[in-house]
């Protein structure tokens, strides 16, 4: 059996391997892709990025829906221009070589479906009771407003997997704050008390060197063109992303390139990966910059309550090695 996904990105370069991870995975019935401005600047910009990514899987014939283009509040306009700029402050470090990373998209060959993400998502949960896993790899804004406007779905849907939050591992935006979070934190704080079962990816499973073996690194672009030297998706990946490993190295100091996005599809069709946290139930901080997009889970017994459904799984380690081989894997089938 195969598990239906609806893939909800924000088009940054992990988003891309995400969708090709998801079209490729013979375990995946990958239903659509709906787009949300994000880590990659505009709507638009993550909509051309998801139908070149298909167009490159041979998969033209999976629906994209353009989604949300602003988040359900937001943060300053400074703040939140800064993690979409960070080029700038890469240019030192990494000089010609970042020409590569995250260009404008092309204009695609196939156009997205007219109708909006979230209705695409409403639609697809509805059709398919108790069988579709929403699976959001940016900010949560699509699927907040799809539950606000359908509140039906968070029981008819299998699942909701959230890529976001930080517990041990610092957070890339402050301190405690991770980015698709922080980015929506409104919107995440709907998804997190919405009662269906939810999956939180965290930092700690993707960005932490504890978890290297999940990481893309120039020896498994090496490994992908030493064995699949004329596939088609493996050689525009290893032409593309040695630029990614660098920048994670040496900016966030990082052994590789982490593959968040396709680690929060794997908890889908692969939980025996995972190690996972007992269900508790998660909040998300909304005020003060410092703390804004934190996530904060509710283990353990304090004074004051705190009410919200204890229904959130935490991914807290991975199997590393054996989700390398299975990313390698379909990669290596779609070409």
């Amino acid at each position: 059996m195969t598990e239906k996904i609806i893939l909800d990105i924000d088009g940054a370069g992990d988003d891309i391997l995400a969708v090709l991870y998801a079209a490729g995975n013979p375990a995946i019935d990958l239903l659509g892709v709906t787009s949300v401005t994000g880590a990659a600047g505009a709507v638009e910009q993550v909509t051309r990025v998801a139908l070149n990514a298909l167009s490159l899987a041979k998969r033209e014939d999976i629906p994209v829906a353009a989604g949300a283009w602003r988040p359900i509040v937001g943060n300053s306009k400074a703040d939140t221009d800064a993690p979409v700029n960070v080029e700038k402050k890469l240019q030192t470090l990494l000089g010609d070589r970042l020409k590569g990373f995250n260009p404008p998209a092309p204009e695609p060959t196939h156009q997205a479906i007219d109708q909006h993400a979230v209705d695409f998502i409403i639609a697809q949960v509805r059709k398919y009771p108790g069988q579709v896993s929403v699976v959001a790899t940016g900010p949560q804004t699509n699927v907040a407003l799809a539950l606000r406007m359908a509140p039906d779905i968070a029981q008819l849907a299998k699942r909701f997997v959230v890529l976001g939050g930080c517990f041990t591992t610092p957070g890339n935006i402050t301190p405690v704050s991770e980015y698709n979070i922080w980015a929506d934190p409104e919107a995440a704080r709907v998804v997190l008390r919405c009662g269906a079962p939810v999956t939180l990816v965290p930092l700690d499973v993707c960005e932490d060197n504890r978890v290297a073996a999940s990481m893309l690194t120039r020896d498994d672009l090496a490994d992908l063109t030493f064995t699949a030297p004329d596939n088609r998706v493996t050689t525009w990946v290893c032409e593309t992303f040695p630029v990614y490993v660098d920048i994670w190295r040496n900016f966030f100091e990082l052994v590789g390139f982490p593959l968040d996005d396709a680690i929060a599809v794997a908890t889908v069709v692969h939980p025996e990966l995972f190690d996972f946290a007992p269900p508790c139930f998660v909040d998300v901080a909304l005020y003060e910059r410092l703390v804004r997009g934190q996530t904060v889970a509710h283990r353990g017994v304090q004074i004051l309550d705190f009410d919200g459904p204890k229904t959130t799984s935490v991914a807290r380690n991975i199997d590393g090695r054996s989700f390398m081989a299975g990313f390698k894997s379909a990669l290596v089938a779609l070409g």
